[in-house]
């Protein structure tokens, strides 16, 4: 999808169910921004202007056709950390940067690229995240100041918590807890409507409310929009620091994006792809725009896009629609989000970061194999015992060296050993060696060339030595795509390959 021209704006088909699922997604988006702002270190506001500028003009801009863009969960870790080193205003400076990298990113076609990432660590990364926000979120739940910094002394030091609290802080983040925890477990559709952020922080300044909780404990955001705007310190751009902010908010971001927007993709009723390129473009301008006012760093944001599809989203509108409600909002009723409690934003949190860090993502990791459990735990443990770019680094080294002990050779980690013949209607891949993350793209690329263009292929896996989880994962997204577009496609498997764990995609490797 190119940036929106006129006509394309005049277009009235499908605008009332893009108004309505704007409109509902902006009610998620709202508490989720100011909490995700909070968490981050950053003032309410920010996370505010992050998802105005990334509706209003990532609609425009962006290469996806029912994603949200937003200020997200997991970009918290790194925003917090940038700030507490650099400063708020430091960090906007290394986040206009890493805008600059992203953009340039797009331009030189790098979005698909992001794709070769291996599965094992973005995985360990997602859930390593959970934990953290988990640790540091439980203690604003209820009303505890940590002495812990570590994610790790954070989590033991939650027991602790539970004998220091604030009891008017701890009841409304506690009952707003156990209230979202309830609606997940509602399957009526007219109440599933209702989005649970929403419900939560209407719960928690409520009772709030009713119980007399006041002053620090509840949203402090000016009612003047001109005290939001913050302008970026560029002045630790010459810095380890600074410089290490900008690539850790840009790799991250950008992966992110790239698989939220690929994630969407699945989901979209009418099977729609998205330009991942032009995604990844547009968030470098959103977050250049974005940093520069005071606003948050911004990624496509896979819980609001599933929400907007779930409330009957079918174009770009819904996302310019979600920004407008918001922006409408805080110019009507500015002082009404003060009456919202940090602790039900904390509660709300700590449920994001139970679905990245839930028990059922290591059993998961475990079910794939064990080729792929090395890559995630060493990713998960580094991250939160020292850093995420060193987890990140550490974690692609790991799963390089399981995909060389499982069988590859050095000179075809990035290059893979197949053959393309063509007979009438018919394409035949014939693939020798090892398959891995790092050198299934062109392969791919070739697919889904011929896959676009609706003619059939056959991918011929019986000679591979040994095929990892992230491209068997990758193969089942091809097999839908191509399902999807009514082209035919089989793969051929020996039976001697055997899989290395329960899952249906976990990697396969020829018996010895």
């Amino acid at each position: 999808m190119g940036p929106i021209l006129f006509k394309e704006l005049m277009d009235t088909t499908n605008i009332k169910s893009d108004l309505s699922a704007g409109f509902s997604v902006a009610l998620v988006a709202l508490p989720l921004s100011i909490g995700i702002s909070l968490a981050s270190g950053a003032p309410a506001s920010a996370g505010l202007i992050a998802a105005i500028i990334g509706g209003l003009l990532g609609s425009w801009l962006g290469g996806g056709h029912v994603t949200i863009n937003g200020p997200a969960a997991g970009l918290i870790v790194i925003v917090l950390d940038a700030t507490s080193e650099l400063g708020f205003q430091g960090m906007l400076g290394a986040a206009v940067v890493a805008g600059v990298i992203q953009t340039v990113m797009g331009i030189l076609k790098l979005g698909r690229k992001g794709q070769v990432f291996p599965a094992s660590v973005i995985h360990g990364m997602m859930a390593a995240i959970g934990i953290i926000i988990i640790a540091k979120q439980t203690h604003i739940m209820i009303g505890h100041v940590p002495v812990a910094k570590n994610p790790i002394m954070l989590l033991a030091e939650i027991p602790v918590a539970f004998g220091d609290f604030n009891p008017l802080v701890l009841l409304v983040g506690v009952l707003t807890f156990f209230l979202l925890i309830l609606w997940n477990k509602i399957e009526n559709p007219v109440v599933k409507k209702i989005p649970g952020p929403l419900l939560g922080v209407f719960f928690g300044a409520i009772l709030a409310a009713f119980i007399g909780l006041d002053g620090p404990s509840l949203l402090n955001i000016p009612s003047d929009l001109r005290q939001w705007i913050i302008f970026p310190d560029f002045s630790h751009m010459t810095t380890f620091a600074g410089l290490k902010a900008a690539m850790t908010l840009s790799i991250v971001g950008s992966l992110e994006t790239v698989l939220s927007a690929t994630a969407v993709d699945k989901l979209d009723p009418l099977k729609r792809k998205s330009d991942l390129d032009r995604d990844l473009l547009s968030k470098g301008i959103c977050n250049i725009a974005s940093s520069m006012l005071g606003g948050l760093p911004m990624i496509a944001e896979i819980v609001r896009s599933s929400a907007n599809i779930s409330y009957g989203a079918k174009t770009w509108r819904a996302n310019f629609f979600h920004g407008l409600v918001i922006l409408l909002a805080v110019l009507i009723l500015p002082n009404a989000l003060n009456l919202i409690p940090l602790s039900a934003l904390a509660a709300i949190l700590v449920m994001i970061g139970w679905r990245l860090g839930s028990p059922k993502h290591f059993k998961h990791a475990l079910e794939i194999g064990r080729d792929n459990v090395v890559g995630f735990l060493v990713t998960m443990i580094l991250t939160l015992g020292v850093d995420l770019l060193v987890g990140i680094f550490f974690g692609v080294i790991s799963q390089f060296l399981v995909e060389i002990y499982m069988g590859t050779k050095l000179k075809n980690c990035f290059k893979s050993n197949y053959k393309l013949t063509s007979k009438e209607d018919k394409n035949y891949f014939d693939v020798q060696g090892t398959l891995i993350f790092s050198n299934f793209l062109s392969l791919k690329e070739e697919m889904m060339k011929i896959a676009t263009a609706k003619k059939g292929f056959r991918l011929n896996l019986t000679q591979c030595d040994y095929i990892d989880h992230s491209v068997m994962e990758q193969i089942e997204e091809i097999k839908i795509f191509c399902k999807n577009q009514g082209s035919y496609f089989k793969v051929d498997i020996s039976p001697n390959q055997e899989p290395l764990g329960q899952s249906s995609l976990s990697g396969r490797k020829k018996a010895s």
